[in-house]
């Protein structure tokens, strides 16, 4: 019966592990794709009109 507990501590550590750094590396993919880059080519004070998605994806 023993043998059954004998990996357990390992696999709940390597779980945690995982979780942190598969957390980690999903949070930062998921903020770096938010940004929109624009470029204007008008001068100040002009009136442009926008053309894609804006910040929110739609």
């Amino acid at each position: 019966m023993e043998w059954i507990f004998d990996g357990i501590g390992t696999a709940i550590i390597t779980l945690i592990v995982g979780l942190l750094t598969g957390g980690a590396v999903g949070y930062k993919i998921g903020i770096n794709k938010n940004t929109v880059k624009q470029k204007q080519k008008a001068g100040d004070n002009s009136s442009q009109i926008q053309i894609g998605r804006d910040s929110n994806g739609k």
